[in-house]
């Protein structure tokens, strides 16, 4: 049951301008209402709280001791008003507020990072959110209404309805070994060649191991068994370098490890599709769309294609 004590209070502006003019009718005239509805506000006000605010008996009118509490409140939401109608505006401007963005292990590495900089020198007051999780787990954050938008490879995977995906970037896989492994002594491999040797692969619900599955299903090759599983692509990335084990990788990805190349096949392996996730539902904030533009910039720097 609500305390009628502690309702919010009605009648704050006519007191703050009672309490700087001192004066009943100089207030009511900057106010552009009647002395009596004036009166008639502050009285209620008076009411409500069980204190008197002015020394009715003084010229010009004096303040109690309350009047001194409620200007300090007063003030207070005043300031936080303003406040809260410039973080609005950032907010729609996209100058300031929170984002919050889901990503893929592909984009952690060049291209938010440098997208996500170039942003804030664009709008140091915008603070970033930044969470790396699988395809799965980022969509059912977005569906909470946990993040923005999130970045990706993109899957033919019905992904339900009231969700719209840009393409960004197209790229294509590739099987990766560590720099010094025998493979890369040898000519051009085919799957069924590579196929014996030890894998280290994402997990059976990730985007790289389904298209591992139909890699291998179109060329009618068994999809290897893998030695190590794991639902980390950065963990899988470490094993292949530090082991004799084979991987799986987007070019983005392998660009970032010098120490790992990919291993030279007799035909080209498929291509996978990036881009962003948001809810068809809500319209994307200023701050989303000029992170867009800035990812594009990075993904024609880094020339992926």
């Amino acid at each position: 049951m609500t305390d009628n004590r502690y309702k919010p209070l009605s009648g704050l502006q006519q007191f703050q301008a009672v309490y700087k003019t001192r004066n009943l009718t100089t207030a009511s005239q900057s106010l552009g209402i009647s002395q009596p509805a004036l009166t008639q506000s502050i009285t209620k006000l008076e009411r409500q709280l069980g204190v008197d605010l002015f020394d009715r008996s003084t010229r010009p009118l004096g303040v109690t001791r309350f009047g001194e509490l409620l200007i300090e409140h007063a003030n207070t939401i005043e300031r936080s008003n303003t406040l809260l109608h410039k973080s609005l505006e950032a907010l729609k401007s996209g100058s300031g507020g929170l984002l919050r963005i889901g990503c893929g292990p592909d984009w952690i590495h060049e291209i938010l990072p440098r997208a996500i900089c170039a942003q804030r020198q664009r709008s140091p007051a915008l603070r970033f959110e930044l969470t790396v999780a699988l395809n799965n787990e980022l969509h059912r954050m977005l569906g909470r209404d946990e993040i923005d938008c999130y970045f990706s490879s993109v899957s033919d995977t019905f992904m339900g309805t009231g969700y719209t995906t840009r393409v960004l970037v197209e790229e294509r896989m590739n099987v990766i070994a560590r720099q010094n492994h025998p493979i890369h002594d040898e000519k051009p491999r085919k799957l069924l060649d590579i196929a014996s040797q030890s894998w280290a692969m994402t997990g059976e619900e990730t985007f790289g191991r389904d298209l591992m599955k139909r890699l291998f299903d179109n060329e009618k090759v068994d999809l290897p068994i893998p030695m190590i599983e794991t639902n980390s692509v950065s963990a899988m990335i470490n094993i292949v370098r530090h082991s004799d084990t084979l991987g799986f990788l987007s070019q983005t990805h392998l660009n970032a490890y010098p120490d790992i190349r990919a291993v030279v096949m007799e035909k080209a392996l498929p291509e996978r599709l990036g881009g962003v996730t948001l809810r068809s539902d809500q319209e994307p904030m200023t701050a989303v769309e000029d992170l867009l533009e800035e990812v594009k910039a990075v993904i024609e720097t880094l020339q992926v294609d």
